[in-house]
């Protein structure tokens, strides 16, 4: 042993030389993070799905409690002869409204139906203006009381335009919930059993809103469980088979279950849960944990096949590894740690849990293994002939100048047409319903064909003006025109199907009872007064709590509510809505110098999350990639001493997953807050078949070998271990394919496609731009910094 190998150890001989207390360290902080991991919630957080910074979202938290969540449950029964004017689905419909109400987690203020006591009509009486339920208490049962009520719900159209089909051969029952955490299981449950105890031949119902989207995930996770764990067990009946089942073919299962239950355990100490919507995500990162361990496992094997001892080919492993699996790591924590630079708290958790769970693999891979695979008997040799088959691949990328560059400049043509497609990706929700699931799906089916009737989603815009009496107030004569005259142009526009407020509601029809029901007074009053003694008719005679859906601060009347019933909340829907509102508010209202002090606020409700979700997409996605591809180079350039590999590591990411947009563009797949750490991820996983291949080859020239005959070298040996996590990954998506959610397949589909083009681009573009461009180490003559052959020296 020379002067120089005897002072200066190795990384691999140094941390075998200490292999027990940092093992045993290992060993103690992964069973305290597997005990925190046992307690990781699987839930859903309904606000932490939208950016907490957004208008929008600041208007919703502050106004939910008074004009409505956004956690709705809505349900139509509907009968195929006849119309529901009849004892039998009247009865119904008080059933369900009072089996709604019972609901774990329901806002009982915010129930709402034909049969609900909060659900009124205004009539006129001896000296006075009084407000009734149009069914509360007592179903009507005689064809008199049948017909009166016909008759009532028939007048009171655009007030029931949310409760009552126009054809009246439909009903809706309503409810809001609270947005903290919801038992969705048991709603589920509840809502199945409503459903099977109210349909008939004659009878169907149908169940929708925001909570059914929610519920019917739980509805599926025994199967998504299922699924999670047949691809776990895939991929590691995979391992065994790619690592030829030799010693220690486990110990990347240890090390990849290791460092998830790091990850899963800091979610847990954190406070964070899973979505079991996002299941995919953590089966994404584990395996890339797994192949993390493959990889290094394949080193052991390739350095004992040329050392003969598993010990120092332990040593060796651990000092070629080091620098490749450290980049390799770090660009996988980059594919993730930056969706949560956004304001998306359920992103942000993804984003940080995501980090610690993929940089784990720093400690429990590149310590870990080298650890364990020490303290077992030496593996069965290699066989050789599998490296002279995966060598050949070098020829078309080293047959000459020509094939390089043709090689090069089509990897470029594909990366810049995934990105040309980018612009044609939609932001948002494409269809009514939810992408999550698919176009056929139960909840989606139950959304359209209540959507043929009754629109179920809804925005509200918010007035804040002066306190009454200032003739501004939200009883002002001027106001309500001005609001009179919002609803006309949104419902002209086509931006909503109905529009609710309270002129509409209660002072048109009650100023109509106060001149003996004539139908040209059903208009708004004339005077101040009026109105004011309208508004007090209205508070005397509401049920409690009533008059906060209109006025939140009842009984002031410096805030007001205009419910807006939509189609729909696709992206199209919402900016056009938005758009028409900013129109209406430059035109009528800024320029209207009586009403100088009104304010409109909007989008407010659920129409009002979505399109907050949509506004901060695509400048996520894009801060994101940039700063993915940014780490990845600035990584690549300190870690390889060597800007131009960092500049091919980055021109890689980039042409082999921006064809994901064009998989996206032509699938109509839209860029949504569940896909984007799904698309991140893929680039960070995928950019580690390349990483290790340029590790390899650099480690091949440290040990003397010319640049043609390193790149050879590096595809027999790398490149067996890279094809065999690609294989692992692969392997444990393909599953998701089969799952209930439309989401699953399409991100499963997306991660196959990238994990291919990342492949193709390792094995023939990474070699070719390699032997074109020539980073520093493929110039370099010697490596007098470095240990060449450290495995060899340092352990001899």
């Amino acid at each position: 042993m020379t002067a120089n190998t005897s002072s200066r150890r190795s990384f691999g001989a140094l941390l075998l030389d200490y292999r027990q207390p940092v093992g045993l360290l290992l060993m103690v902080v992964t069973l305290v993070m597997f005990y925190f991991a046992l307690h990781l919630p699987i839930a859903t957080r309904f606000e932490d799905l939208f950016p907490a910074d957004h208008p929008n979202v600041v208007l919703y938290r502050q106004l939910r409690g008074a004009y409505g969540g956004a956690q709705t449950l809505v349900l139509m029964i509907r009968v195929k002869d006849g119309d529901i004017f009849n004892p039998k689905t009247l009865l119904a419909i008080q059933q369900m409204n009072d089996e709604v109400n019972k609901l774990p987690g329901v806002n009982h203020n915010e129930v709402f139906s034909l049969a609900s006591y909060r659900v009124l009509y205004a009539r006129a009486l001896p000296g006075t203006l009084a407000s009734t339920p149009f069914m509360y208490p007592k179903v009507p049962d005689t064809p008199a009381q049948i017909a009166e009520l016909r008759t009532l719900v028939q007048e009171h159209g655009t007030q029931l335009a949310g409760l009552v089909t126009p054809d009246l051969k439909g009903a809706l029952v309503i409810a809001g919930f609270n947005d903290y955490a919801l038992d969705y299981g048991t709603i589920f449950d509840a809502v199945q059993n409503l459903i099977h105890e109210h349909e008939d031949a004659n009878t169907r119902v149908y169940a929708t809103g925001a909570v059914m989207f929610a519920a019917w995930g739980y509805h599926y996770l025994p199967r998504l469980s299922a699924i999670f764990g047949a691809s776990a067990l895939l991929m590691i009946l995979l391992t065994a088979v790619c690592l030829g089942g030799r010693v220690g073919w486990w110990a990347p299962v240890v090390t990849g279950l290791s460092a998830a239950f790091w990850g899963m355990g800091f979610m847990a100490l954190m406070g964070y849960s899973f979505d079991p919507i996002m299941l995919v995500i953590p089966l994404i990162m584990t395996a890339r944990d797994l192949g993390h361990g493959i990889q290094w496992q394949g080193a052991y094997y390739d350095e004992f096949a040329r050392l003969d001892d598993p010990v120092a080919a332990c040593v060796a492993a651990a000092d070629s590894m080091l620098r490749p699996g450290l980049l390799a790591i770090l660009a996988s924590v980059a594919g993730i740690v930056f969706v949560a630079t956004g304001d998306i708290p359920v992103l942000r958790q993804i984003g940080l849990g995501g980090a610690v769970w993929m940089g784990s693999s720093l400690v429990v891979v590149l310590l870990g293994q080298p650890i364990l695979v020490s303290y077992l008997r030496a593996p069965a040799r290699d066989r050789v002939p599998e490296r002279s088959r995966l060598e050949r691949l070098a020829r078309l990328p080293l047959a000459g100048n020509g094939a390089r560059t043709g090689l090069i400049a089509l990897g470029l043509l594909v990366g810049a047409i995934g990105l040309l497609a980018y612009r044609y990706v939609g932001i948002g929700y494409q269809t009514p319903g939810t992408p999550i699931y698919r176009t056929d799906a139960k909840v989606n089916l139950d959304t359209a064909e209540v959507g043929k009737f009754v629109p179920s989603n809804f925005a509200w815009v918010v007035l804040e003006t002066p306190e009454y009496p200032d003739p501004r107030s939200t009883m002002g004569t001027k106001t309500l025109r001005m609001t009179d005259d919002l609803g006309n142009y949104l419902i002209e526009k086509g931006d909503a199907v109905a529009v609710l407020d309270f002129a509409n509601v209660a002072e048109k029809p009650m100023d109509q009872l106060l001149h003996n029901g004539s139908p040209k007074f059903l208009a708004l009053p004339d005077t101040e007064q009026l109105s004011a003694a309208l508004w007090g008719f209205f508070f005397g005679a509401s049920a409690p709590d009533e008059p906060k859906a209109y006025f939140a601060h009842e009984p002031s009347a410096r805030s007001a509510s205009v419910r807006i019933l939509l189609p729909d909340h696709t992206t199209a829907r919402l900016n056009k809505l938005r758009a028409d509102l900013d129109a209406f508010v430059r035109e009528r209202v800024a320029s209207d110098p009586e009403l100088k002090g009104v304010t409109l606020r909007y989008v407010g409700g659920e129409a009002g999350l979505y399109q907050a979700i949509d506004d901060v997409t695509p400048g996520l996605n894009l801060r994101n990639l940039g700063l993915t591809l940014g780490a990845i180079f600035v990584a690549g350039s300190l870690v390889m001493w060597s800007p131009l590999a960092g500049l091919i590591l980055l021109l890689l990411a980039a042409m082999a997953n921006f064809p994901g947009f064009l998989f996206m563009a032509v699938g109509g797949i839209g860029l949504t807050a569940d896909t984007i750490p799904v698309l991140s991820l893929g680039l960070g996983v995928g950019v580690v078949f390349s990483i290790y291949l340029l590790g390899s080859i650099r480690a091949q020239m440290v040990r003397g070998a010319a640049l043609n005959e390193a790149i050879a070298a590096a595809l027999g040996t790398t490149g067996r271990w890279v094809g065999g996590s690609f294989i692992v990954i692969v392997g444990g998506l393909i599953p998701w394919a089969f799952s209930p959610l439309l989401f699953h397949n399409e991100m499963s589909t997306i991660l196959i496609l990238l994990m291919i083009t990342n492949l193709t681009a390792a094995l023939l573009i990474l070699p070719a731009m390699v032997a074109s461009l020539r980073p520093a180490f493929a110039r370099a003559t010697a490596f007098a910094a470095e240990d060449e052959v450290r495995g060899g020296r340092a352990v001899s």
